[in-house]
């Protein structure tokens, strides 16, 4: 995929200057070189032996862009994967990595929880897990649209809430990773029993990514998220009712395609901020295609 960047202007002044000094000093070390050294008679050309030693390498006598030419190989720099199967155990310790980082911030320790970052936040989870928001017949009535609306908020509370949105503004360059190693992890529940003490209620996550994807609330949740948040939420609410799909489990018959428009496009068009960009439009282009 070809990308485009923009250079600002405020950086491309100094930029030129820099280069034109380096020209400069590179014009008067060589000028000077030369200047002193002494004058060297002309080359004889006739009646001498050239010597062997002075012939041009083999290498040398290439001209770029020949066939074989090693100058001309460029080795491609690998796409970062998303985790797999094979990486369990290693996402598990980034789990418990990232809330033992939480733990020794300024910010979490001034909120004096009542429970280390990682019993605390599971905690959290765990409620939102057994509370799953409406999903149908949402527009029925404007009471139920405003409980999906504060869905969250009710559930949590004020104050969780603005814990998990500082947690979300101050690790923002953690918050990919840590997606997406709990991501591999509901691919094998018994790890979140076994390694993070909480359990995954049958069609929890389905009902949350319905809730996002189709409803009002939650679409008006992620509208007020800021673009990273929105694309990874979007990006997990696709996968998880893809993967219902797969198991003849998507109860609500829910359509993928316009979801699996939208964030298409958004990814392409601003998500040079996330480190699995690439990983992400590969598997909306395939996702694409199976459901065209």
């Amino acid at each position: 995929m070809k990308l485009t960047s923009k250079r600002s202007p405020s950086l491309l002044v100094p930029l030129v200057v820099l280069i034109l000094v380096a020209a400069g000093s590179f014009w008067f070390f060589f000028h000077r070189s030369t200047s002193q050294l002494p004058p060297q008679p002309p080359a004889v050309t006739e009646g001498v032996q050239t010597n062997p030693s002075s012939a041009p390498l083999a290498d040398e006598m290439l001209v770029p862009g020949t066939p074989g030419n090693p100058q001309d190989q460029v080795v491609p720099t690998p796409v970062p994967a998303l985790p797999t199967k094979d990486d369990l155990p290693q996402a598990v310790d980034r789990i418990k990595a990232f809330y033992q980082h939480l733990d020794q911030q300024q910010y979490i320790q001034t909120r004096h929880l009542d429970a280390p970052s990682h019993i605390y936040m599971t905690k959290l989870i765990q409620k939102l897990l057994d509370a799953p928001p409406v999903v149908t017949r949402e527009t029925d009535d404007l009471l139920t649209i405003l409980k999906n609306s504060t869905h969250l908020f009710r559930i949590l509370g004020k104050d969780n809430i603005l814990l998990s949105k500082e947690i979300l503004n101050r690790e923002k360059n953690k918050t990919e990773e840590l997606m997406a190693n709990y991501f591999l992890l509901t691919e094998h529940p018994e790890a979140f029993d076994k390694e993070l003490s909480f359990t995954i209620p049958e069609d929890a996550l389905y009902q949350y990514a319905c809730f996002f994807l189709n409803t009002m609330g939650g679409k008006l949740y992620l509208s007020r998220r800021d673009s990273l948040t929105r694309m990874l939420v979007s990006y997990y609410a696709i996968m998880i009712v893809h993967q219902a799909n797969t198991q003849g489990k998507n109860a609500y018959g829910l359509p993928l395609q316009p979801a699996l428009d939208l964030l298409t496009s958004e990814i392409e068009e601003g998500g040079n901020s996330l480190h699995y960009k690439e990983a992400y439009l590969d598997a909306l282009y395939d996702l694409k295609e199976k459901y065209q």
